[in-house]
């Protein structure tokens, strides 16, 4: 393995993931169990209670964090059993049947408050249930692992198929993240149900990241193109989304380094990180900005999430956690003084910026100089997903090399 990180600084950078992702994990065990079922996940600072909405998104990464971490941490039994009180209030509550799984149901889970609106809350329902029958070597829930897979695969395929909130379906139009969170949630599936089952599913997704999304003339991997592979020249369509480029070629990357070691697939997924750090990161202020227009073009000034508006160079936590391991992969496996450097410094702007003096889960928004602008906990979707994952993902790789 190439790398220019040595064995010294790879250990420590090994052993503060490792304690830092310990620390979250405590947090959430402390405060998410709700005693009716499931999760509570939506906090304000200080992890006062803003509500208890069930969405689904959230009780799913929930259960595969812990169900992940039990099998990390050395298999305490307290963590799967965490697990599986996400994995119960799922089965029994939001599922709706035919490989479907509802958006948001009540607290108690027994009124469906949004049903089956997005193809993501079936793909994070898959990576709950696979990782926890994983884990836990319970088979109880192969067929409905397997139904769910089966569907969601069948959709993603289906250019008719309209259930893709947030995005808003239009005839011509692909779109980039049901591919990419599709290999993600593939790649735990498997685990269950096997290579032969899931192996050219993903196969097909990969391909379509790298060599449809990843090839445009814009020169950028995009959201969203024309089914003809040229750009779709709108503000919607131009937009470039760095913490899903990240995200979904360490994805990539990771499978293939797990399978037969696709070199093609590693060096192209690696080419497009580089290439979309030299844009993505901030050189004046640090870490990465969140989102940015592919030809340059003056769009709309603010972007509306589920919790309020982010400006274009606003630093989103998930994007800078993702960015972090996607950029420490490509340090590790090319050895390139740039991306090794690049790496050091959005380590340094992370632990600066985002990880609160008092140490726990990061600050969810900063604005671009780095000053945090949202000090919530949880919320609608925000549990221990992202950033404990990206940690658990980055002391794995650096104890690799240490």
């Amino acid at each position: 393995m190439e790398t220019g990180i040595k064995s010294e600084e790879a250990r420590e950078l090994a052993a503060m993931y490792r304690s830092q992702l310990s620390d979250i994990m405590e947090e959430w065990a402390k405060h998410t169990v709700d005693p009716t079922g499931g999760y509570i996940t939506d906090f304000g600072e200080d992890w006062e209670l803003v509500s208890r909405r069930k969405n689904i998104w959230a009780q799913a990464r929930q259960t595969y964090m812990f169900a992940a971490y039990y099998e990390y941490s050395g298999h305490e039994d307290k963590w799967l059993s965490l697990a599986k009180l996400g994995r119960d209030f799922l089965v029994h509550h939001a599922y709706a049947g035919e490989g479907r799984w509802y958006y948001e149901v009540s607290e108690d889970g027994e009124r469906v408050i949004e049903g089956t609106t997005t193809i993501f809350t079936d793909l994070f329902a898959l990576i709950a249930l696979a990782q926890y029958a994983s884990a836990s070597g319970d088979r109880t829930d192969y067929e409905l692992i397997r139904e769910t897979f089966d569907c969601a695969r069948n959709h993603i395929m289906d250019p008719e198929f309209r259930d893709i909130k947030p995005h808003v379906w239009r005839k011509g139009i692909e779109r980039h993240s049901p591919y990419m969170i599709a290999v993600h949630s593939s790649m735990i599936a498997e685990k269950v149900l096997g290579k032969d089952v899931t192996g050219p599913f993903i196969d097909f997704c990969i391909h379509k990241l790298l060599y449809f999304f990843g090839k445009n003339k814009s020169g950028y991997l995009l959201e969203s193109l024309k089914e003809d592979g040229t750009v779709w020249d709108t503000p919607e369509g131009r937009i470039v989304n760095p913490g899903h480029i990240f995200e979904g070629m360490w994805f990539c990357i990771d499978y293939a380094r797990g399978t037969d070691d696709d070199d093609d697939v590693i060096s192209s997924a690696l080419s497009i990180i580089q290439d979309t750090a030299e844009v993505a990161v901030d050189r004046t202020h640090g870490g990465v900005i969140h989102r940015f227009d592919c030809y340059g073009k003056e769009g709309e000034d603010t972007l509306k999430t589920d919790t309020g508006e982010l400006k274009p160079d606003d630093k989103v936590d998930w994007v800078n956690c993702e960015s972090l391991y996607a950029i420490a992969l490509a340090a590790v496996l090319t050895g390139n003084e740039t991306s090794i450097e690049q790496f050091r410094q959005l380590h340094q702007f992370c632990q600066t910026h985002f990880k609160p003096e008092e140490g726990g889960d990061w600050y969810p928004v900063l604005d671009r100089e780095g000053t945090p602008l949202r000090k919530n906990k949880g919320g609608k979707h925000r549990v221990a997903f992202h950033v404990p994952r990206a940690l658990m993902n980055l002391s794995v790789l650096f104890e690799t090399v240490s």
